[in-house]
């Protein structure tokens, strides 16, 4: 069994014809530019979704760096001792704490940035 679609060959005119709608010479204001960005977003080069993905993974980078630092092992271990005789604390605490400055940077530091 087979089903077959048949487009009508006349269909009636509903609407106005563009080149018969008014025309407005005015240039559009604030309200009205915003809407038809609103609307209509504009698209985003390659390179700028590179470049804002690339923010996410470059702040990762940095943070385990950072967190990979001797110094911060002392530091840990001065603060909190028990990090001294648990690696396993101390790689939670370090995740953590990269957890806490990621969320930062991110909405408080890039969020003020973008606007």
């Amino acid at each position: 069994m087979s089903i077959q679609y048949v487009q009508p060959t006349t269909a009636p005119a509903t609407g106005d014809p563009i080149t018969q709608l008014p025309v407005d010479q005015h240039p559009p204001n604030n309200n009205e530019v915003q809407i038809i960005d609103t609307l209509f977003k504009q698209h985003r080069s390659t390179m700028d979704v590179i470049a804002e993905e690339a923010k996410d993974s470059l702040i990762v980078a940095i943070l385990i760096i950072v967190l990979s630092f001797p110094q911060v092992d002392v530091l840990l271990a001065r603060v909190l001792p028990i990090t001294d005789t648990s690696p396993y604390i101390k790689v939670l605490i370090k995740g953590l704490i990269g957890a806490v400055l990621y969320w930062l940077i991110k909405h408080f530091y890039l969020s003020r940035k973008g606007s």
